[in-house]
């Protein structure tokens, strides 16, 4: 008896419409989920880690309301200091509306990792 095929996933290419859009919208909203993360390990951190479109994953993104341009982004961001030293998991829920408007709906720090030997300088206290 035959196996069932798995359903295959169309392999999305670096120049395909839809990672375009993804890195757009990623990169539009970077200064804003940067602030956020400047915020939050202001506090644990004598050096602010960094985030590129490449350090964020889309986990949801959902239209408000039905219809309209109110649009709800969910992301894990994964900041990082010097070459790519990951310092966590960061998930941040956006709400961006028609005319350019941009909110954080939500910072929620969901993940320390420990950083290497030579990193460990720039730690204020644990977070």
């Amino acid at each position: 008896m035959k196996q069932p095929s798995k359903i295959e996933q169309p392999q999305l290419t670096e120049n395909s419409r839809e990672v375009i859009y993804k890195d757009m919208v990623i990169s539009l909203l970077i200064p804003y989920m940067q602030k956020e993360i400047n915020n939050y390990y202001k506090e644990y951190l004598t050096e602010l880690p960094i985030i590129f479109p490449y350090s964020v994953d889309i986990v949801n993104v959902e239209r408000q309301g039905g219809s309209g341009y109110l649009i709800r982004l969910e992301v894990i961001a994964h900041p990082f200091v010097g070459p790519i030293n990951t310092v966590g998991d960061d998930r941040i829920i956006i709400e961006t509306g028609a005319f350019g408007s941009v909110k954080i709906i939500k910072f929620e720090h969901i993940k320390s990792y420990q950083l290497p030997w030579n990193w460990q300088h720039i730690i204020k206290k644990p977070y």
